[in-house]
């Protein structure tokens, strides 16, 4: 049997999303800002959207030296992006790396993410395989996308594409989406092309999603057609994303002043931890939470009248967790089996858990506490801390 890998490139990694109306100015900066807050070099940086010749499927990739010419790396270490990513997207999406040679060095894996959940994830290596056959995820989900791997090493070859700079991500939306789905933004006689919802109506992969409400029709021309809509001024379009920046402020804000309201804590030696009714997907909200040497007022929510005694001392989160895919281990989601191979035993209460050092996605290291079933936990501290067990055990129940 040939190995599907050998015959195109041995390592590339990105992210296929459905080709819905979305707006890919937005993807572009969530890339951006999450590679910014980790101090990676954006200034070449560049994210590619290619859509399948054949297919309503979009494959992006970010190029430049960010990628220090190892995709697979680059994916597996900043899988949060897809992530972030699947907030701003209609619907799930998926990234993926290959690194196919030498072949006792194979590595590949995926992640699917929807609303900034990760929805399934797994990993397979040459040094890892399951007795009894071969386990390679990405052929799997290319099984499942209805494409093979060399279409993913080409970058979708032939397809239509565009380019975002990372740095600079303002682009037309409508033009390159157009672009994407195969057609031009005005017909040949001058009348409006078919959106790309028309484009999607033929392939199962990608139905249409509804119109927007309160969307209205374009009003008909003196000859009975459609009228073309009238192009936003810059002014216009200005306003418009100030707009929806403000909206998003707003819904921030009133979500960040509800886990503020009623924060339970614990005090112990090291420090006061909390347990903000928030989730690991609202990095944003928690991050304030935690400071690893207090110096002045405590983060907004905690006990002001603590903030003397806990001078110098450390501020953490401890909140449940409910799929150990929403960590990471070795910058891949953990899983099941990785769990029960690295976990350290440990009591609390007199009852047995187990413990690991994780990754949560922009808010640092620290430590997963579960019995294998969920309700897991994760707390700020790393394993070698001192952690506030009676807060743990009540967040385990």
């Amino acid at each position: 049997m040939i190995d599907p890998i050998a015959s195109t490139s041995t390592k590339h990694g990105g992210i296929l999303i459905p080709l819905d109306p979305f707006r890919v100015s937005h993807l572009a900066a969530v890339a951006a800002e999450l590679l910014v807050s980790k101090a990676r070099n954006i200034n070449d940086a560049q994210l590619v959207l290619t859509r399948h010749p054949q297919t309503q499927l979009l494959l992006g990739r970010i190029e430049g030296s960010v990628l220090d010419g190892d995709p697979p790396t680059f994916w597996r270490e900043n899988a949060d992006i897809v992530v972030a990513m699947s907030q701003v997207l209609p619907r799930q999406c998926f990234m993926y790396y290959v690194n196919g040679a030498p072949p006792a060095e194979r590595r590949e894996g995926f992640v699917v993410a929807q609303r900034g959940q990760v929805l399934a994830a797994d990993e397979s290596s040459a040094d890892r395989q399951p007795p009894g056959g071969a386990h390679w995820p990405v052929e799997k989900l290319c099984e499942q996308l209805r494409l093979s791997i060399d279409d993913l090493a080409s970058g979708f070859a032939g397809g239509p594409s565009v380019s975002i700079s990372l740095i600079d991500p303002n682009v037309d939306d409508q033009a390159m989406l157009m672009t994407l789905a195969g057609q031009p933004p005005v017909g040949a006689d001058g009348a409006p092309a078919p959106g790309p919802d028309q484009a999607m109506a033929a392939d199962p992969l990608a139905a249409p999603s509804p119109a927007p409400a309160g969307a209205a029709a374009a009003a008909p021309g003196a000859d009975g057609a459609p009228a073309a809509p009238s192009k936003p001024t810059v002014a216009e379009d200005l306003k418009r994303r100030q707009q929806e920046r403000d909206a998003d402020d707003a819904v921030y804000r009133q979500r960040a002043d509800q886990v503020k309201s009623d924060v339970p804590v614990a005090i112990d030696a090291l420090g006061i931890v909390a347990c903000p009714r928030a989730e690991l997907s609202e990095p944003d909200i928690l991050g304030p939470f935690i400071v690893s040497k207090i110096d002045g007022d405590l983060p907004a929510g905690l006990p002001r009248d603590q903030a003397e005694a806990l001078q110098g001392k450390r501020s953490d989160v401890a909140l449940r967790v409910d799929f150990l895919s929403e960590v990471f281990l070795e910058s891949a989601p953990l899983s099941r089996p990785a769990l029960q191979e690295r976990a350290t035993p440990m009591t609390l209460g007199g009852r047995e858990f187990m413990s690991l050092e994780v990754l949560a996605p922009r808010l640092g290291y620290g430590t997963l506490i579960t019995t294998g079933k969920a309700p897991h936990v994760f707390v700020s501290r790393k394993p070698e801390l001192p952690l506030p067990e009676a807060l743990l055990l009540t967040l385990l129940d």
